[in-house]
């Protein structure tokens, strides 16, 4: 008994020392995380709407307004140059892709109503297949189509609202298509 016990205690003593270790590298590390995290973010938005000198958070309100009728937008920001709204950019996910959520951006110029930039941030979907999307052939085929109607995947795209369907990719593709019809219908919403 008193065996047992002592291997509890000691048992019990490194556990919370590791714990303890474990929280105080987290402590350290979880800031420069972040930070890394939104200077990507921010990247990425410079890389999908290049003409845009900044961007501006949507207002909270107005996002979570948007975000009770459309449930796969993440964030919304506001593309201007020079003071002037030239755009937005839609954060998105993909509902339902082979290995998951996918999590996306694409950005829409407001003055010709097209797609100027698509990229993927995040996915797990199966490398040489469903990841192909994240691919910048794919996203050639996303970019340049109009969003007055939602988009409809094609093996031959040649309509202003297709995208390129990829055979074996049925899954991830519909998930892309999903983020991307979504960020459309928020469009919608922004303009109200």
């Amino acid at each position: 008994m008193k065996e047992t016990i002592k291997l509890t205690v000691r048992l019990f003593l490194i556990t919370a020392i590791a714990g303890f270790v474990l929280a105080f590298a987290n402590s350290f590390t979880s800031p420069v995380i972040k930070e890394r995290e939104r200077l990507q973010y921010e990247e990425a938005l410079r890389e999908v709407f290049a003409d845009a000198d900044k961007f501006e958070t949507l207002e909270d309100g107005k996002l979570n307004s948007i975000k009770t009728k459309i449930k796969n937008i993440e964030k919304v920001e506001i593309a201007k140059k020079s003071d002037k709204t030239v755009g937005y950019v839609f954060k998105t996910l993909g509902k339902n892709g082979y290995g998951g959520d996918i999590s996306m951006l694409m950005a829409i110029n407001n003055e010709n109503q097209t797609i100027v930039g698509f990229k993927v941030l995040k996915h797990s979907e199966t490398p040489g297949l469903g990841s192909r999307v994240t691919t910048d052939e794919y996203a050639k085929s996303v970019i340049g189509n109009t969003v007055k109607e939602h988009l409809v995947k094609n093996l031959n795209p040649e309509a202003d609202n297709d995208i390129q369907a990829i055979t074996g990719t049925t899954i991830s593709v519909n998930a892309v298509l999903n983020g991307l019809n979504a960020a459309i219908d928020a469009l919608q919403e922004v303009g109200k």
